[in-house]
């Protein structure tokens, strides 16, 4: 390639560059709660700093579009208002016209590069950082509670670790709506949970066969996308699944501490098979027992009551199921027997 060429080549590149860097901002706003008090549906009191802040963004270049679940008269006036205060409206409720010729029509979706609404105002406000503010006030209550240096350093480096993940939030633009989408999309990511439904392919199952089990001819694997899935293959080929993360059990009298029990899972995956493909919920199955104790050389307890299964949905199902320990380990009784030891029941030490 000869230099003239070269240059030509650069200076196409230079220009092409510079036209996307010129490309300006897109700003979409709310109206209520964030350019005036919320009123809906009449029309509140200016909030100056947004206008003056919006207003600033406009004489830089930006351009701005109106995005509020206004209707009608009540979006007549809010872009009356907006005219009052200055702000001139590029569109409203809709995308810019070249951000639809770019896309062939207009989405359902604005497009913008910033999304502003009373949240992630209130977010971006790092001259008032509250959420820094409550960092500090926790941080200084885990020093004062804390036994020794360690204990309270652990519980600082949560809390920073909680900012930091906040303020990348914000710097992201996020707005109320989205900012509870992408809390829900890690939440699952930090609970192990996929993130779209499960197929039962090959490629996903790792092979967990103990030795006995072999000998028996039964097959047992873990899922690779969610490890608290495991599926059994039965010597006849019978498929099962178990997702030991699904269930939680409650004692009747404690409601409030959850624990995984083994029986509590078999349970519910008898009552409620899980099939392919599966998309676990974000809410558990919970399972509620009650236990006590009959003989005290027997431990904790020596008798349970499996009374009634809350699903995710909050329907209740009622189990009512009796088990005492014997030699032979837990072997179910009638609810008569069940109402006898409980009448002779001891207090645990």
């Amino acid at each position: 390639m000869d230099d003239m060429n070269k240059k030509a080549i650069e200076a196409k590149a230079d220009t092409d560059n510079t036209a996307v860097d010129a490309k300006p901002k897109i700003i979409a706003v709310d109206f209520d709660g964030c350019l005036a008090v919320n009123k809906w549906p009449e029309i509140g009191a200016p909030i100056e700093k947004n206008i003056a802040k919006l207003k600033a963004e406009q004489a830089a270049g930006a351009k701005v579009i109106l995005w509020t679940n206004r209707v009608g008269e009540p979006l007549e006036k809010a872009v009356a208002f907006c005219n009052e205060q200055g702000i001139r409206l590029d569109a409203v409720n809709t995308n810019l016209p070249e951000i639809i010729e770019a896309f062939g029509g207009d989405t359902r979706k604005i497009f913008a590069n910033e999304y502003w609404d009373d949240r992630a105002v209130l977010m971006a406000e790092e001259e008032n950082d509250w959420a820094a503010k409550e960092i500090e006030l926790a941080c200084q209550t885990e020093l004062e509670s804390a036994e020794d240096a360690d204990d309270w350093k652990y519980g600082v480096a949560c809390y920073e670790s909680a900012l930091r993940a906040y303020r990348s939030l914000c710097r992201d633009g996020h707005s109320g709506y989205s900012i509870q989408v992408t809390k829900s999309i890690l939440n699952r990511l930090i609970d192990g949970k996929c993130l779209t439904p499960i197929e039962d392919t090959p490629d996903i199952w790792n092979d967990m066969t103990a030795d006995d089990d072999l000998k028996k001819g039964v097959r047992d694997y873990q899922c690779a996308r969610m490890s608290s899935l495991f599926k059994k293959v039965a010597s006849d080929g019978t498929v099962t699944y178990s997702d030991v993360d699904r269930v939680q059990a409650v004692n009747e009298d404690n409601p409030g501490v959850a624990y995984h029990n083994g029986f509590c899972t078999r349970l519910v995956d008898k009552i409620f098979p899980i099939t392919m493909p599966y998309l676990p919920s974000n809410k558990k199955f919970k399972v509620v027992r009650e236990e006590l104790l009959v003989d005290p050389a027997m431990g904790d307890y020596d008798t349970v009551a499996y009374l009634k299964i809350i699903t995710p949905d909050g329907k209740e199902i009622e189990l009512n199921r009796y088990f005492k320990e014997t030699k032979d380990g837990m072997t179910q009784i009638d609810k008569a027997e069940y109402d006898e030891r409980k009448a002779k029941r001891v207090d645990k030490k």
